[in-house]
């Protein structure tokens, strides 16, 4: 595999759902501890960052190129990064402040699906110990209507698509494990949850992106790697990352054939010193282009 190389070393205290907007030729991702987002031009290097007053946990594409579906601790905004327009939208959690939004991610017909844990960080970005399975997983639809599809996850994480549509995964990170679940393209339903990896070693399931041979690339934290996982769930590669710290991935760049990784400096060991950035993998396989949130 090739070295992974620091792309922007944004130091973020927990970096999280990097995303690839094709229009701009940007990658944007959240600083969910710094209630911060940012944005990577790649032919420019251009870089910028916006505040918000919470934490800003994840990110879709919407079928409006200026607009980016943008998941709070609290709740969901409709952005629009050029003037910075935020438009609240719906609120899935019903228990903030003690439940908050983590990873989310649109399905293949543009509904968006997002799951909820302990609410670990404080008002001024301080992170706080928590346990306990308050987490949810939640569907939001483009008239914002919210429905609730699993419960009891202690941090909520992985949200992705097989290419044929047919497979839904979702993973619970304390409690090591990834399900799959029956995915019904006719009506955005999941169904059949089973474990499709659990006890993997190194680290704990963080985030995952999926290529077109509808193979995870499973982010691990406390880890220092990304595991390559087949479908029938055997592994298939490992990415050694320079930092321990790995939160999740996504395909992008015009072939789709490089791999953005979000960090995070939070609980990083002595000498990690570009824990928190985000780098960049050449690889030889094609991501899957990024869905887009459905506008009504």
């Amino acid at each position: 595999m090739p070295t992974p190389r620091l792309l922007d070393d944004s130091k973020n205290i927990v970096g999280e759902s990097p995303l690839w907007h094709p229009e701009e030729g940007s990658l944007y991702w959240t600083d969910v501890n710094g209630f911060r987002i940012h944005r990577h031009i790649l032919k420019s290097g251009e870089k910028k960052c916006w505040s918000f007053a919470e934490p800003v946990c994840a990110l879709s594409l919407t079928t409006a190129p200026d607009r980016i579906l943008v998941a709070l601790g609290s709740r969901l905004l409709l952005w629009r990064p050029l003037t910075d327009e935020r438009t609240d939208f719906a609120s899935p959690e019903p228990n903030w402040p003690h439940n908050r939004l983590n990873d989310g991610a649109t399905d293949p017909n543009g509904v968006f699906w997002i799951g909820s844990m302990r609410n670990n960080v404080g008002p001024t970005g301080q992170d706080i110990e928590v346990s306990g399975n308050s987490g949810s997983l939640y569907r939001v639809t483009p008239d914002g209507s919210v429905s609730v599809w699993d419960t009891g996850f202690g941090i909520t994480n992985t949200l992705a698509w097989s290419p044929e549509r047919k497979t839904f995964y979702c993973g619970c990170s304390p409690s090591n494990v990834i399900y799959a679940y029956d995915y019904r393209a006719a009506d955005s339903s999941i169904s059949n949850r089973r474990p499709f990896i659990a006890g993997v070693t190194p680290g704990l399931p963080d985030g995952s992106a999926i290529d077109e041979d509808g193979y995870l690339w499973n982010c691990r934290f406390f880890g220092g790697c990304i595991l390559r996982f087949s479908p029938s769930g055997k592994l298939d590669r490992v990415v050694e990352m320079p930092v321990s710290n790995i939160t999740n991935c996504t395909f992008g760049g015009p072939s789709l054939h490089t791999l953005f990784v979000t960090t995070a400096s939070l609980h990083a060991r002595d000498r990690e010193d570009h824990a928190g950035g985000l780098f960049e993998i050449p690889v030889d396989v094609r991501g899957l282009p990024p869905e887009r949130f459905r506008l009504s």
